[in-house]
């Protein structure tokens, strides 16, 4: 293996001072607010210089997304991992509740990650949705792999989904390696979309008013009603208070 050189680990520190700026930019004001000036600005140096590290604004959101979703499956992962091997129960809602904390306190990073696509991630948004659909099955895929094979829960027959469903389960077993029969990934993605949908309505106070205090009882209700689904309504355990 080559060892590198000091030009290697300036080009190394330069990308690394880049993308740290760019996040603390999406942090405080949003994605649409990036642009190559304010990038370099805060950088110190000129804009074209970005472009012997970055192809363009777009790459820079690309890698910069990256990282965010690295921080947020490595925190995912964990909370999967501090649980019993066949608590079930626990090793679904342990990172569901990470990922309701993460999201409310890094909305801006949500919102690139799981909102509408923005003007400065350009074609970048598409491979930013691939990367965390790919990353968010490697957490969720693995542990319902695990519960399928110990406790097989009620699903639909291939035959009894319809076909352009049953395309689509295909097409998203082969992109993650989750290998789980299509009746069985479509409850995993059908919870997928239940914690998404609820988690984005709180991130982007959809009920506030009306509902003040957070939502965190309707969260930890959807939790019991997951885990019903799946047969596991009696290892349901709430959340411990907050010292």
């Amino acid at each position: 293996m080559r060892t590198p050189t000091r030009r290697d680990r300036l080009r190394a520190q330069m990308s690394e001072d880049v993308r740290a700026v760019a996040r603390e930019i999406i942090t405080k004001d949003g994605v649409e607010a990036l642009s190559l000036a304010e990038i370099a600005r805060r950088v110190g140096v000129t804009p074209a210089a970005l472009y012997r590290h970055f192809d363009d604004l777009a790459d820079i959101v690309r890698h910069t997304a990256r990282d965010i979703v690295t921080e947020l499956t490595g925190e995912l992962r964990a909370a999967v991992d501090a649980e019993e091997q066949t608590d079930y129960a626990a090793r679904m809602i342990a990172p569901s509740r990470v990922f309701r904390r993460w999201s409310l306190a890094h909305r801006q990073e949500f919102s690139l990650l799981f909102g509408t696509p923005t003007t400065a991630a350009g074609d970048a948004h598409g491979d930013l949705t691939s990367e965390w659909v790919r990353e968010l099955a490697g957490v969720w895929g693995r542990v319902f792999m695990q519960f399928w094979a110990a406790r097989p829960y009620p699903i639909l027959a291939d035959g009894e989904l319809a076909p352009a469903l049953r395309r689509q389960m295909a097409a998203y077993r082969a992109a993650t390696g989750v290998d789980m029969p299509l009746g069985a990934l479509v409850v995993m993605l059908s919870c997928w979309r239940s914690i998404y949908g609820q988690v984005a309505l709180e991130v982007f106070d959809h009920f506030a008013p009306l509902v003040p205090g957070g939502q965190e009882p309707m969260f930890e209700l959807l939790m019991q009603e997951l885990m019903a689904r799946m047969g596991l309504a009696e290892d349901y355990r709430p959340p411990a208070p907050e010292s």
